[in-house]
C-alpha cells in the first residue's frame, strides 16, 4: 500500500451512514421512551405527565433532524475537504431528551411506590 492510503482521514465505505443510523435509532427509543412515560405518568400527574412526555418527543424530534444536518456536514466535509467537521448540538440534545425521561422516571417512583 502506499503512503497516501494510510493518510486518508476516513474509509470511504459507510462509516457516517452506520453513525446516521445509530443516532435515528437513539432517536426513535427516545420517542417510545417518552411516549412509555406518557402512558404511565397520566394517571399519577394528569396533564403534567402529557406536557413532560410531549417536551421530550420533540426534543427527540428536533434530534432527529440535527442528525441528519450532522451527516450532511460530516459526509460534506469528508469528501470534499478530508477534514471532520462535527458538532456538540446533538449529543447535547439527546441529554437533553434522556433528562426529560429520568425525571419522568423519578416522578413516577416517588408518586406510586410506597414501601411504607
Amino acid at each position: 500500500m502506499t503512503d497516501a492510503a494510510h493518510e486518508r482521514p476516513f474509509d470511504p465505505g459507510l462509516q457516517t451512514e452506520r453513525t446516521l443510523l445509530a443516532w435515528r435509532r437513539t432517536c426513535l427509543a427516545l420517542v417510545v421512551g417518552n411516549a412509555v412515560a406518557i402512558k404511565y405518568l397520566i394517571d399519577a400527574l394528569g396533564g403534567w405527565a402529557a406536557l413532560l412526555g410531549v417536551a421530550g418527543i420533540a426534543l427527540a424530534g428536533i434530534a432527529w433532524v440535527l442528525c441528519t444536518v450532522r451527516y450532511r456536514r460530516v459526509h460534506l466535509g469528508l469528501v470534499r475537504d478530508q477534514t471532520l467537521v462535527s458538532g456538540g448540538r446533538l449529543p447535547a440534545l439527546v441529554a437533553a431528551a434522556v433528562a426529560v425521561i429520568c425525571v419522568a422516571a423519578l416522578i413516577l417512583l416517588f408518586t406510586l411506590w410506597r414501601p411504607w
